[in-house]
């Protein structure tokens, strides 16, 4: 075993430790978070895979790894495609069909078998303990049904790295301007977070598709592999630190219908042919009967729900669980309470906290913050300073003396 085996080994086993802790982390997020970060955990067993694959070929046959790459060369394709799925998830536009991403493992699973049969009955014939090198650029004219099979395989993968960079990129930067618009976290946070994942994922696969191109069609690129595996640890490294201290980032709206069939039965009817429909369809106008309506299902997610504790509920979405259009939303919020969407969420949520503090002595007031929303401590001191004009470290220990020095 060389050099480059036991770093690759030292790797694989912190990659696989690391992406063990991740999933923990994604999973105790609870589960209003695991509709996003479902894509994190498919992205982390990937690496889990790939990590797994490193070991194999320093411990296993020539044989055997040929028959693994029938598992591991497919799994490769489902990278990027978790990562494009897990953005949309939290810049609220999910995709319909989501799985239908990843149905191009199939035909690379099926392409990748064929080429090991051919390769283990017509070129490796009894060969079970050689190495098994097989070089594009030397064997193609000898062994033209596998090049083409893996030329096919390369050139799908780049495809698709190119097509979904570009598509993570823009739906990140949406997000980021979405984020920027609409909700009361905490920017500096969120754009770290993305920014920081972004680069990562673009510079391991800048990295790959260079180790890719030199072992191909150059020479062997052993230190370059074990580069993008550390790449890989340093990632999974970076998002765990970041989840951990910013646990709110990563937890999404969760609005049943049970909840909302609970808070306005009488809103509702069924057509003639039994469906359940809504009466309270967007409208344009903002009359009064409607005014009212939207500040009784406002009163009602205020007192019968957590989804305003959501830390990236947004303006759209607050407006589709109240049944109303953005605009009309903002125009009651205004117009009539004389407050803007920010105001309105920072006070409920303030006074949740402000409920925390004193009865809940013992959590931390970043505990608390997290629990009703925010995504940093010093938002939430901000925001609360704002309306009670008071810190809560202050509003804490004062309201704590007036009610043990109350008669």
């Amino acid at each position: 075993m060389d050099t480059s085996e036991i770093v690759l080994l030292l790797i694989a086993a912190v990659g696989l430790a690391q992406a063990a802790f991740l999933m923990l982390l994604l999973r105790h997020e609870g589960k209003r978070a695991f509709r996003a970060n479902r894509w994190l955990l498919v992205f982390s067993l990937t690496a889990c895979a790939s990590f797994v694959e490193d070991i194999s070929d320093v411990f296993l046959s020539p044989l055997y790894i040929l028959y693994l790459a029938i598992i591991f060369v497919p799994v490769t394709f489902a990278f990027l495609p978790s990562i494009y799925l897990y953005f949309c998830e939290i810049a609220d536009r999910p995709v319909r069909y989501p799985w239908g991403h990843f149905v191009i493992l199939v035909p690379v699973a099926i392409l990748t078998a064929v080429a090991v049969h051919i390769m283990r009955t017509r070129i490796l014939p009894g060969d079970i303990g050689g190495e098994i090198d097989f070089e594009l650029d030397t064997d193609i004219e000898s062994h033209l049904p596998v090049a083409v099979i893996l030329l096919t395989i390369i050139i799908a993968l780049y495809v698709q790295l190119f097509g979904y960079m570009v598509k993570i990129w823009r739906v990140a930067i949406g997000y980021l301007r979405q984020a920027s618009e609409q909700l009361g976290a905490d920017q500096r946070v969120l754009r770290r977070w993305v920014t920081e994942l972004l680069t990562g994922i673009s510079l391991i696969f800048l990295i790959f598709t260079a180790t890719t191109i030199v072992d191909i069609f150059i020479t062997d690129s052993e230190w370059l592999t074990t580069l993008v595996q550390g790449a890989f640890a340093l990632v999974f490294f970076r998002m765990c630190h970041v989840i951990a201290h910013n646990p709110a980032l990563f937890v999404q709206a969760e609005w049943d219908g049970a909840q909302e069939m609970a808070m306005d039965e009488d809103a509702r009817d069924f057509t003639a042919t039994g469906s359940r429909q809504t009466r309270f369809a967007p409208r344009n106008l903002v009359d009064a009967d409607e005014i009212s309506r939207i500040c009784k299902r406002l009163d009602a997610i205020r007192t019968r729900s957590d989804l305003l504790f959501d830390p990236l509920i947004s303006l759209p979405k607050l407006a589709n669980a109240v049944g109303a259009t953005s605009n009309q939303l903002s125009y009651v919020l205004n117009q009539h309470l004389g407050k803007s969407f920010f105001d309105f969420i920072n006070e409920v949520r303030t006074g949740e906290a402000s409920r925390l503090l004193v009865n809940e002595p013992d959590r931390t007031i970043l505990d608390i913050a997290t629990s009703v929303g925010f995504n940093s401590k010093s938002t939430f001191n901000l925001a609360f300073k704002k309306i009670t004009g008071r810190t809560p470290s202050v509003y804490r220990s004062e309201t704590m003396s007036q009610r043990n020095t109350a008669p």
